[in-house]
């Protein structure tokens, strides 16, 4: 985890090709720790003049409920375009509909090479069975996807 996310990065910081890093697996191992440091980097060293919502660490579940309860569509969209996105926790929200899977497919869709950082507590066949094109894309072109797994720091 901490080789990749090193690489992530390194190739920020040289202007390299956008890519993904995706922490997946074990609950309390430092996934979310380790993208809020390199988004905290890639959000300062980014120009974010374009955009009318505020960088922010996108916690999915609550932004999935947002986008149910109210009109968070606008945001969704700017998103998109965002020059490096953080999404937290892919995957935890309760999805009988589909209808977080359709949003993530769609937001992903858009961010193809762009820098993203995602972390889920499923592991990979866990994501492929909330939907397969999620998956696809974590490990799509030089995308990186590591599952980290251990023991929960909280309960050592």
């Amino acid at each position: 985890m901490a080789e990749a996310c090193q690489h992530w990065a390194s190739a920020f910081k040289a202007n390299e090709p956008a890519r993904w890093l995706s922490l997946i697996g074990t609950s309390g191992t430092g996934k979310t720790h380790c993208c809020k440091a390199l988004w905290q980097y890639a959000k300062e060293k980014s120009d974010w003049s374009k955009f009318d919502y505020f960088p922010k660490v996108i916690y999915w579940p609550d932004f999935v409920h947002q986008l149910r309860a109210t009109n968070a569509f606008e945001m969704r969209n700017e998103m998109k375009r965002w020059p490096v996105l953080f999404l937290d926790d892919v995957g935890s929200e309760r999805d009988p509909s589909g209808f977080a899977a359709e949003e993530l497919h769609t937001l992903l869709g858009c961010r193809m090479d762009r820098w993203t950082l995602i972390t889920s507590n499923k592991d990979l066949d866990g994501l492929n069975s909330v939907d397969a094109r999620i998956a696809s894309r974590l490990i799509r072109g030089k995308n990186v996807c590591v599952s980290v797994t251990g023991q929960d720091f909280s309960t050592r």
